[in-house]
């Protein structure tokens, strides 16, 4: 949590932004006054602290894994894309209550058996989401743009969400297990898509890590689909990554919960952080070996 204290020199009184961890402490001037625009000040400084912490090893991980990609050939990169696309589409589906175990994924997506006494939506939705990553994976990147986004909903959906897929939600949506929590009003939309797309296009900074984390939390936090939002959102994620280099993350199913906390946590505060320090402790976590 930033605070703000105060300091006495010459018996003038002076205030600063303070936070720190067990580790490390940063300040920041602000002035003889608190300044009116006092809450944004407070993330942008707490964005700046965190950043420090993760650019570094970022980079290091971006640089390392470029390197050790240029020697990989092209069938061994495309057989371990299928590898990393079947864990990838096993725990996004999971996460979002899929009844397909890790080894039914597997038997669908590698041999093609359709796992007895499990929900044919499951196994539609399973076989679709792998077909779309892999396709994305292998063909040539285009910058996202709200008539993908859609298309990729519809590509996923077409089948199980009849009348829905590749559309806007129409009606009012919400978290069971917070109903504090409420995404964009049928009526903006639209307007917050247009925003959240213009943002992606206009991303002036050099972290894409930041950029594939921001943009997943950004747009499950619009929730313009009724279902599919954390889906589309965390292919955007790795779409992301992949678009600019950098490995690629699975957030696992064994990890929901942290997931889900740092997410809720961050709308009800109407604050990315929360979410960014979790995903970029975690994707940093994942990819230890290119450190």
């Amino acid at each position: 949590m930033v605070s703000i204290i105060s300091r006495e020199k010459n018996g003038k009184k002076y205030f600063y932004l303070k936070h720190n961890t067990e580790k490390r402490q940063k300040e920041k001037y602000l002035g003889l006054v608190i300044p009116q625009n006092i809450d944004r000040l407070k993330k942008e400084f707490l964005a700046e602290f965190y950043n420090t912490e993760w650019n570094d090893k970022i980079r290091n991980i971006v640089t390392n894994y470029k390197i050790e990609s240029k020697k990989i050939p092209q069938s061994i990169k495309l057989k371990n894309f299928e590898s990393f696309g079947i864990s990838f589409t096993y725990n996004t589906q999971r996460m979002e209550g899929s009844s397909l175990t890790e080894s039914d994924t597997r038997d669908l997506l590698i041999h093609g058996v359709t796992p007895a006494k499990k929900s044919q939506t499951d196994s539609i939705e399973t076989k679709k989401h792998y077909d779309l990553f892999m396709k994305l994976m292998t063909s040539k990147k285009e910058s996202i743009t709200k008539k993908i986004v859609l298309h990729w909903h519809k590509e996923i959906f077409g089948e199980t969400k009849i009348g829905e897929a590749g559309d806007i939600r129409s009606y009012r949506v919400g978290i069971t297990t917070n109903d504090k929590i409420e995404f964009a009003p049928v009526n903006e939309i639209s307007k917050r898509l247009t925003e959240f797309f213009l943002w992606l296009k206009k991303y002036s900074g050099t972290n894409y890590v930041v950029l594939a984390a921001l943009a997943h939390y950004k747009l499950v936090s619009i929730h313009p689909f009724g279902d599919g939002n954390g889906r589309i959102s965390r292919l955007i994620m790795n779409y992301i990554l992949s678009y600019h280099d950098c490995p690629l993350m699975v957030i696992k199913n064994s990890e929901r919960r942290a997931y889900f906390k740092s997410l809720e946590k961050s709308q009800l505060n109407d604050d990315s952080i929360h979410f960014l320090k979790w995903f970029m402790r975690y994707y940093i976590k994942s990819n230890k070996q290119y450190l």
